[in-house]
């Protein structure tokens, strides 16, 4: 062992001249005089002695000399054969000529240097060897840099489809399963737009030092962008090992609780493609994965899926549908059903909500978790949503023509709608042109629509509430809506999500929590709606809490115009 503060050097000679062995340990001894150097040098007669030294090294060997008139190579041919088995140590070509030839293409091979035998001395032999050194620091840097992703330190995407190209060929080596496990962070534009930027980037690094640190050592972890991440599991003996391997992940990417002394509520979505079982390459099990954390998404979040075949299946539905979809904007095939809103004290209808339906040419119905996203995507939720407005419209001016009662029916804004400032006078303009009320329609949007683009949201919200349309908070409590965003935004009601109604009276912590958005609502002015109420149970301690309005399966599912029009004026709903 060198002293503290001694540079190591530890050296490998290849030549089969005992005197060129000689001259270079010579050299390299006198440089070893250097007060700042610890010089180990070990030297040996053939090439491939040389390969058993460097496979057998205790420590790396930080720079071989290699001759190139070796009893069992000659050429640089010796100099490939390191650089293949060893292609992260700098060689330094040693030659009895000097020839501007082979010097040329011995660096062009892969060399740190190339030195004359006859004019060897320990300044010349030190100053090749820190500069091979160095030289061979920097090109691992620059692969470091070409294959990292800068912000996590994790692989990036082209760097981890290598690592699964190499990882599937030694699973067919070996005959073991490997895995890809996919996974993005849930709402994580929602985190990002509430507490900026530099936090969401926080955040994308502490998932990665949680991956980096608890996973196994042969496994991989990539960012793939965004919030998208990919672990790569090789050397297993089963697909309910790489299950193992997610939920794992999900543990850890989920303790992390909070961004800048915020609490936050974080979950993650994955899909796992296993080898030989899904594919046989590394583009099919990426994709393959990717395809499973999509119905991780779509189905209950937080969750991790395999991919089976049915997912492709289901891939190319969706696309036939947003062909299709395009195809029927300007058809009959969209409508709204009406569920009723009803007063909390009487049990009688104050209000609906309209949901859209597609109805298919077998008489299928599609609902809108399907099809919102696939207008949204295909560009067409503006005249979509228009033809369901006029839909709404038409409903209320025949009943306001039959002097019969009407009530007002609520319709939900998308996100897209929501970002573009137009949106407002669109809608001002739809309801006059059909002459109905302002104030017999709202509109309900969610946190997560609002925290989007919130200056234009605002300013859309601010013109439609001037003219008398509604404006209700849909979903509320499962976001993060600030208080102040609440105090600024001209809103008439807060609806309450399901997951606190469908828990109350179950769960201990539901109904503290509804009474507190109650309280805050009647403080700031608002009414107060609960969504998904399904028992006589729920339904009473709602209306003890104070809430103003419920909704759900226990007074009416979603149903046709006519059904709906044939309840208004009726006392309750509530045998």
């Amino acid at each position: 062992m060198g002293n503290a503060g001694r540079q190591r050097l530890s050296i490998l000679v290849i030549d089969r001249d005992p005197r060129g062995r000689h001259v270079a340990e010579s050299a390299l001894r006198k440089a070893a005089a250097d007060p700042d150097l610890d010089v180990e040098v070990d030297s040996v007669a053939s090439l491939a002695q040389g390969l058993d030294r460097l496979r057998q090294a205790v420590r790396d060997i930080d720079v071989v000399l290699l001759d190139l008139d070796l009893p069992d190579a000659s050429g640089l041919g010796g100099l490939r054969e390191i650089r293949s088995a060893n292609p992260n140590t700098p060689v330094i070509v040693l030659s009895g000529l000097s020839d501007l030839a082979v010097a040329t293409e011995a660096l062009a091979s892969g060399a740190g240097d190339f030195l004359d035998k006859g004019e060897i001395d320990p300044r010349t032999f030190l100053r090749a060897i820190r500069y091979a050194i160095a030289r061979k620091c920097g090109e691992a840097e620059l692969i470091r840099l070409a294959h990292t992703d800068p912000l996590t330190g994790l692989l990036n995407r082209r760097a981890f489809f290598e690592r699964t190209e190499n990882a599937l060929a030694q699973a067919r080596r070996s005959r073991l399963a490997c895995a890809v496990i996919m996974f993005d962070l849930d709402r994580f534009k929602e985190i990002n737009d509430v507490f900026g930027h530099k936090a969401g980037d926080d955040l994308l690094a502490a998932v990665a030092a949680r991956l980096r640190g608890n996973l196994r050592t042969t496994d991989s972890c990539g960012r793939m962008g965004g919030d998208e991440f990919a672990v790569l599991a090789p050397n297993l003996k089963s697909a309910g090992d790489a299950m193992e391997i997610a939920e794992k992940i999900i543990d850890l990417v989920n303790s992390i609780g909070e961004i800048d002394d915020v609490r936050i509520d974080l979950r993650i979505s994955a899909g796992i493609s296993v080898f030989p079982m899904d594919n046989s390459d590394a583009r099919g099990l990426l994709s393959h994965a990717d395809m499973a954390m999509y119905k991780s998404k779509a189905g209950r979040r937080g969750t991790v899926n395999f991919y089976d075949a049915g997912m492709d299946a289901s891939v190319k539905e969706r696309r036939a549908l947003k062909r299709k979809l395009r195809d029927d904007i300007d058809g009959d095939g969209f409508f709204l059903h009406y569920q009723p809103i009803v007063d909390a004290m009487t049990g009688a209808v104050i209000a609906a909500e309209g949901l859209a339906r597609w109805r298919q040419s077998d008489d299928r119905i599609i609902l809108p978790d399907l099809f919102i996203p696939l207008a949204e995507e295909s560009g067409v939720i503006a005249p979509l949503g228009s033809r369901l407005l006029a839909q709404a419209c038409t409903c209320l001016r025949a009943l306001a023509d039959s002097k019969k009662p009407f009530v007002p029916i609520s319709l939900n804004v998308s996100t897209s709608e929501c970002r573009d400032p137009g949106f407002a006078l669109r809608l001002i303009t739809a309801i006059e042109r059909f002459q109905v009320p302002p104030g017999v329609i709202n509109i309900e949007i969610t946190e997560t629509k609002v925290i989007q683009n919130v200056q234009v949201t605002r300013d859309n919200l601010a013109l439609l509430r001037r003219y008398g349309v509604g404006v209700h908070m849909d979903d509320f409590g499962t976001g993060y809506t600030s208080l102040s965003l609440l105090r600024d935004l001209p809103l008439d009601a807060l609806k309450i999500d399901r997951s606190f109604v469908c828990d109350i009276g179950k769960v201990a912590s539901c109904e503290p929590v509804v009474e507190m958005i109650v309280d805050l609502s009647r403080k700031l002015g608002f009414t107060t709606i609960a969504e998904g109420v399904e028992t006589r149970e729920q339904a009473e301690i709602l209306r003890q809490i104070g809430v103003t309005g419920l909704q759900g399966f226990y007074f009416s599912r979603p149903v046709p115009t006519e059904q709906f029009t044939a309840m208004l004026g009726k006392p309750s709903l509530v045998a």
